[in-house]
């Protein structure tokens, strides 16, 4: 049985660029900055999974921990997707924050106009905005770019 909701996870320092692809796929993904000891209580008390390189943080009986390889997102997204069997669809792209992990809402086009470069207003038609760090969003070519990076590593199913 295939898992197609997205994820929470917790991950180390040396993954961050992992982190933000995770919260493009619409993981729920924190940042882990604290002690080594003190990651196994803060990832149990979110139900999260922890994402990491470091051999210094072992398997545990209360949370799952993943280790990855330190080289490529794409080793790293392919890796994390045949251990959990996951799978995402173009509709869970794009809905976090790549920055705060906040989910994104919707942003009327109007609101956006002296927020965003008056060529990206004239060309798109689809805004979503953070409600915390309140970054402005849009797909355009980057996102179609992401896709087709996603879709050739095979974690992410169908057309958008």
């Amino acid at each position: 049985m295939r898992r197609t909701e997205p994820r929470s996870f917790l991950v180390t320092a040396e993954l961050d660029r992992l982190a933000r692809w995770l919260r493009l796929l619409g993981c729920d993904v924190v940042a882990y900055r604290g002690k080594p000891q003190a990651i196994y209580p803060a990832a149990y008390r979110e139900g999260r999974t922890i994402l990491t390189c470091s051999r210094h943080i072992t398997p545990s009986a209360l949370v799952q921990v993943i280790h990855l390889d330190p080289n490529g997102v794409d080793r790293q997204l392919k890796a994390l997707s045949r251990q959990l069997k996951l799978r995402w669809s173009p509709q869970q792209l794009f809905t976090r924050c790549g920055l705060c992990n906040t989910p994104l809402t919707p942003i009327a086009k109007a609101r956006v106009k002296s927020r965003v470069p008056a060529y990206v207003h004239r060309t798109q038609q689809r805004f979503t905005t953070c409600p915390v760090c309140h970054r402005i969003y849009w797909t355009a070519t980057h996102g179609d770019r992401a896709k087709a990076f996603l879709r050739r590593l095979g974690v992410v199913s169908g057309r958008s």
